[in-house]
């Protein structure tokens, strides 16, 4: 049973939002927006895909109400779009003020008059309307089935997540937090560490990279995290997984030097590494909710299971991760993080090692159409692991990694994420990929123009952008 309903758009939707609704003349302005839908446990999520202003005195004016209205010309086309996509239909306008905002008692009249006609042109898909202030947000969304409800929070997902409400909300602190975070909550204060209590982040991949995550955020108080990976820990893999043991190995029975049978064995009965990372996790944060899941992120039911997380981190190695993991910010608005450590060699000499932290938002730096997808190899990873070793001759070898490098990228990572839940960056701040190149010593911003045809991130009607459920992942099964 839906028991809440959230309002999320991406930060360039919603300057097209507020450059309209407030061009500086202190006058109510009108729009109409088109948002795709998703039912996440007791969530329903609206997620703001397109912007159509109404152009004063053509599509909007003064009713015979005696207040402003939109006109049937207006909505009525757009109804039937949302009807036809399966998009949900809000009416928007603007109030005065700044941190609080409301409907007025002709807003509602207008409500009970003419969206019972909208629900039936609807056809089954929710419609209903948004008032906004400069720094507020309030709703009232229609249900098919008669029921209605408020909008209990508006999210703006950019450098800085912004959160909107109808009126400032207050939230209980917990004493025990503010003591064991005092010397950061002298930075960003009780509010700020409040946040970080309440958020849900995800972590696929707990490895080298990924178990550093988990360290970092419970560390800074995160109140919830999920964690994925299908991986037992192994030998080589102790230099680099905070929190792992040799007993995790089951060492010595693992050791190079026994038997084959018994290493085997042994390997068999290692610790998952989400179980290493919840033992890290409740060891410096013993108030942090884990989940633990002890599979593959690309399979469909466990990627679903990450969609009421507040924000990602991929930290996994495999180009079908990447794909999903793309596909679950641009589809459903959850920001997130790709990061990871590359040493390449030539001839047996190091020639180029680097850090990476890409930051994917909604609509920005996606990693299909920056090529950071690479067909190629997802097709070799959807063969069997008997085809993959059959076409590798043995060529393959292990990629090398090193705590220390690693721990660049997933600092940065974590920093950034920080900053930017808790709303701190300054105005202007691009989130732009970063890479770390250690042999220079040098720090590389790159540059991922967005591509509006782009079928994952782009404004296209076909596009993966904001549809929420009514578009499958694309998950392997």
């Amino acid at each position: 049973m839906t028991a809440r309903c959230t309002l999320h758009m991406p930060e360039q939707v919603a300057e097209q939002i507020f450059h309209h609704l407030f061009p500086g003349d202190d006058r109510e302005h009108e729009l109409v927006l088109l948002a795709g839908l998703a039912h996440i446990g007791d969530e329903l999520r609206l997620l703001v895909r397109e912007v159509v202003p109404a152009r004063e005195g053509l599509d909007c004016g003064v009713g015979k109400y005696g207040h402003r209205t939109v006109k049937a010309h207006f909505i009525q086309p757009l109804v039937r779009r949302a009807r036809e996509e399966r998009k949900v239909f809000l009416s928007v306008h603007n109030h005065g003020g700044t941190d609080s905002v409301s409907f007025s008692v002709d807003d509602w009249q207008a409500h009970e008059r003419g969206y019972p006609a909208l629900l039936d042109l609807a056809d089954g898909m929710p419609v209903g309307a948004i008032v906004f202030a400069q720094n507020a947000a309030a709703g009232d969304i229609w249900l098919p089935d008669g029921r209605r409800l408020q909008i209990d929070e508006t999210r703006v997902v950019g450098s800085n997540v912004v959160k909107m409400y109808d009126s400032p909300k207050k939230r209980p602190f917990d004493r025990t937090h503010d003591e064991f975070h005092d010397r950061q909550t002298l930075m960003f204060g009780r509010k700020g560490q409040e946040e970080l209590r309440t958020a849900h982040v995800g972590i696929i991949g707990v490895g080298g990279v990924g178990s550093l995550l988990v360290e970092y955020l419970s560390r800074l108080g995160v109140g919830t995290l999920s964690i994925v990976d299908p991986d037992r820990i192994e030998p080589s893999n102790l230099s680099r997984v905070v929190g792992a043991t040799r007993w995790d190995t089951r060492y010595p029975f693992s050791n190079s030097a026994a038997p084959k049978w018994i290493r085997q064995l042994a390997l068999r009965r290692a610790t998952r590494k989400v179980d290493i990372a919840k033992r890290v996790a409740l060891t410096a944060n013993p108030g942090c909710q884990i989940h633990t899941i002890s599979d593959d992120f690309a399979k469909d039911s466990i990627a679903r299971q990450l969609l009421g997380c507040d924000f990602l981190f991929l930290a996994a190695d495999s180009m079908r991760a990447r794909l999903v993991f793309n596909a679950v910010v641009q589809q459903y608005f959850i920001p997130g993080f790709q990061i990871g450590t590359r040493i390449e060699s030539h001839q047996g000499i190091d020639t180029n090692a680097y850090s990476v932290v890409r930051w994917v938002l909604p609509g920005r730096n996606c990693l299909w159409c920056s090529g950071m997808i690479s067909p190629h190899q997802l097709a070799v990873e959807a063969k069997t692991e008997v085809e993959v070793r059959d076409q590798a001759y043995g060529s393959s070898v292990p990629n090398p990694s090193v705590l220390t490098m690693n721990a660049v990228g997933a600092s940065h990572a974590v920093n950034d994420f920080l900053f930017s839940y808790l709303g701190l960056f300054h105005a202007g701040v691009k989130a732009d990929p970063m890479r770390w190149k250690h042999f220079d010593r040098q720090v590389v911003y790159e540059k991922y123009p967005p591509d509006q045809a782009c079928l994952e991130c782009g404004s296209t009607e076909k596009s993966r952008f904001g549809q929420g459920d009514s578009l499958g992942l694309p998950t392997v099964f």
